[in-house]
C-alpha cells in the first residue's frame, strides 16, 4: 500500500551483505589472477624477444593463428552450455560431450594439416611451419581442455583456483620460453613452449574439480545426444558467429604470411601483443563493469543512453593521449625494451596504433549488442570484417610494401570499429555528437601537450628524457582532465574517499580537491 514502510526480516540484509561480499570476492580472485598473469607475461616479454628473432616469432604466430582458429570450433561451441544447466551431472554430461567434439576436431585437424604441411609451407612462403604442424592437434586439445575447465570452475565459482591456473598458464608459457632458448632457439622452443604451459594449467585445474569426478557417474552417450539436439543452436549459430570473430583477428597473420614473410609476421605479432596486452588489462575491466551498467540501466529505466555518453566520452578522454605518447615514442621504446632487432616491430606499432585505439574505446560499449539484444547486425558487422581484411591484403599486399599494407589496414579497422560506434551510439540513444567533439577536443589537447616531446624527438634527445618529458606531460594532461570534468573527478574523488581513511584525504580537502 501507498505509504506503507516495509521492514525486511532480520537476517536479509545480512544474507544480501554475504551475497554481495561474495561477489567481489570472486571478481577481486578472478581479476587479480589475470592481472598478475598479463603483468607477468609483460615483463617477461623483453627476455623472449632478446632470446628469438623476429622470424622465429614468425612461425610461431602462424601456428598459433592455425591453431586460435580451430581451437573456437574445437568444441563446436557447447563449451558456452557448461554454465546454464540447473543440474551439475547435465553440465558434466555437457563437458564431456566438449571434450568428445575437441578430440574429433583435433584429430581431423591433425589429418589435414600434417597431411598437407608442405604445402601449406609453400603457400604462406613458410618453409619452416611444415615440421611443427605434427604439434597442431596436442595444442588444440590442451588450449580447448584450458577452456572447458575454465568453464567449470566459473560454474562452481572456484575462483581461486581458476585464477591460479590462469597465473600457471602465462608464467610457465615465458620461463619455458626462456628455458629452451638458453639452449636452442627455434620456433619449436615457443610452439612447444605454449603446449607446455596449457598442459600445466589443464593438470593444476584439474586437481581443482576432484570432488565433482562423482558426477562423471551420470553421463550417458544418451544423455549427451539430448543435450547436444537441445542446444543445437550454439553449434550452428554460435560456432559460425565465433568462427567469423576468430578469423577477423587471425586473418591478418594468414594473409602477412601469404604476401611476404615470416620476419614481417614476427614484427606484426609484437607489434600487437605489446599494445594489446596492456591494453587488455583496462579494457576487459571496463567491459565489465559498463556491461552490469548498462543492462542494469536498461532494466530500470528502459534504455542506455545516460552510461553509454558518460562512459564513451570519458573512455575517448582517459585513453587519447597515451595512445599519442605511444606513437610518438614506439621505435625508440621498442629498440629499448625488447631489443635492436625489433625497431620495425615499433614502426609497425605506430602504424597500427589509431586501429588499437578504436578498438580500445569502442570494445566496451560494443557489449550492447548483447544489451540491445542486436546478434544479428553484430553478426553482419563480424563478417563485414572479414571480407573487409580479404578485401585490403588481396589489393593491397600484392604491392609488396608491407607498411603500406599495414597502414591501409590501420585505416580499414579504424574505420570499422568507428561505423560499430556510431550505429551503437545511435541505436542506444545517446547519439555521436557528444563522442565527436570529445575526440576532437582531447585529440588537439593531447597534440598541444605533447609539442615538447615531439620536438625532443626531433632534435635527438636522449630517450630517457624523452621519457621524462612524456611523464611531466602525461601528469599535465590528466591533471586538466581532472579540473575540467566534475563527473570524473567526483568519481575518483569517491574512489579514493572510500579507500582512505578520512586523517589520510584530509590535504587534499585543505588543497581544494573536493570541491
Amino acid at each position: 500500500m501507498q505509504g506503507e514502510t516495509h521492514i525486511a526480516p532480520p537476517g536479509l540484509d545480512r544474507r544480501q551483505g554475504n551475497r554481495v561480499a561474495s561477489f567481489l570476492s570472486n571478481i577481486f580472485k578472478l581479476t587479480t589472477g589475470t592481472v598478475l598473469a598479463q603483468v607477468v607475461g609483460i615483463l617477461l616479454i623483453p627476455v623472449v624477444t632478446r632470446i628469438y628473432s623476429p622470424e622465429y616469432f614468425g612461425v610461431a604466430q602462424l601456428f598459433l593463428s592455425i591453431a586460435a582458429v580451430l581451437v573456437v570450433i574445437s568444441s563446436l561451441s557447447y563449451h558456452y552450455v557448461i554454465m546454464l544447466p540447473e543440474k551439475d551431472e547435465d553440465s558434466m554430461n555437457v563437458s564431456v560431450l566438449c571434450i568428445v567434439c575437441i578430440l574429433g576436431t583435433s584429430a581431423a585437424a591433425g589429418a589435414v594439416f600434417i597431411g598437407f604441411s608442405d604445402w601449406l609451407g609453400t603457400v604462406f612462403e613458410t618453409p619452416m611451419i611444415a615440421d611443427y604442424l605434427i604439434w597442431l592437434p596436442v595444442f588444440i586439445t590442451f588450449n580447448s581442455l584450458f577452456v572447458i575447465l575454465n568453464r567449470w570452475l566459473s560454474r562452481k565459482a572456484r575462483y581461486g583456483v581458476l585464477s591460479k591456473g590462469i597465473v600457471v598458464n602465462s608464467v610457465s608459457t615465458r620461463v619455458f620460453q626462456i628455458g629452451g632458448g638458453l639452449f636452442i632457439a627455434s620456433p619449436l622452443g615457443l610452439i612447444l613452449s605454449s603446449v607446455a604451459g596449457f598442459a600445466l594449467a589443464d593438470l593444476f585445474m584439474l586437481f581443482g574439480t576432484q570432488e565433482d569426478a562423482r558426477h562423471l557417474k551420470s553421463v550417458t552417450v544418451r544423455r549427451m545426444r539430448e543435450l547436444a539436439v537441445r542446444y543445437r543452436e550454439f553449434a550452428s549459430y554460435g560456432t559460425a558467429g565465433n568462427l567469423a570473430n576468430s578469423m577477423s583477428w587471425e586473418l591478418p597473420a594468414f594473409m602477412l604470411a601469404y604476401f611476404f614473410n615470416p620476419t614481417v609476421l614476427g614484427n606484426y605479432a609484437l607489434a600487437i601483443m605489446a599494445v594489446k596486452l596492456p591494453m587488455a588489462m583496462v579494457g576487459t575491466a571496463i567491459s565489465q563493469v559498463f556491461y552490469q551498467k548498462a543492462s542494469e540501466e536498461m532494466n530500470q529505466t528502459g534504455g542506455v543512453k545516460t552510461v553509454v555518453k558518460e562512459v564513451h566520452t570519458r573512455l575517448i578522454a582517459v585513453g587519447i593521449f597515451p595512445f599519442i605518447i605511444f606513437i610518438i615514442l614506439a621505435e625508440d621504446l621498442f629498440t629499448f625494451v625488447f631489443g635492436a632487432n625489433w625497431l620495425t616491430a615499433g614502426t609497425y606499432a605506430q602504424i597500427l596504433a589509431p586501429w588499437l585505439f578504436a578498438v580500445f574505446i569502442v570494445s566496451p560499449i560494443a557489449t550492447l549488442f548483447g544489451v540491445l539484444e542486436k546478434q544479428k547486425t553484430y553478426s553482419c558487422f563480424e563478417v563485414m570484417t572479414l571480407c573487409a581484411w580479404v578485401a585490403i591484403f588481396s589489393v593491397v599486399g600484392a604491392s609488396g610494401n608491407p607498411l603500406l599494407t599495414l597502414a591501409i589496414f590501420s585505416i580499414g579497422g579504424m574505420l570499422i570499429w568507428g561505423a560499430k560506434s556510431v550505429y551503437l551510439l545511435r541505436e542506444s540513444g545517446a547519439g555521436s555528437r557528444d563522442s565527436m567533439l570529445s575526440l576532437v577536443r582531447h585529440l588537439l589537447l593531447s597534440i598541444i601537450i605533447s609539442l615538447p616531446l615531439m620536438l625532443g624527438v626531433y632534435v635527438g634527445l636522449p630517450l630517457l628524457l624523452l621519457f621524462g618529458i612524456a611523464g611531466i606531460a602525461a601528469v599535465a594532461y590528466y591533471l586538466l582532465i581532472f579540473f575540467t570534468d566534475p563527473l570524473l573527478r567526483s568519481e575518483l574523488i569517491g574512489m579514493i574517499q572510500g579507500s582512505n581513511p578520512t586523517k589520510h584525504t584530509d590535504w587534499m580537502e585543505r588543497l581544494g580537491l573536493f570541491r
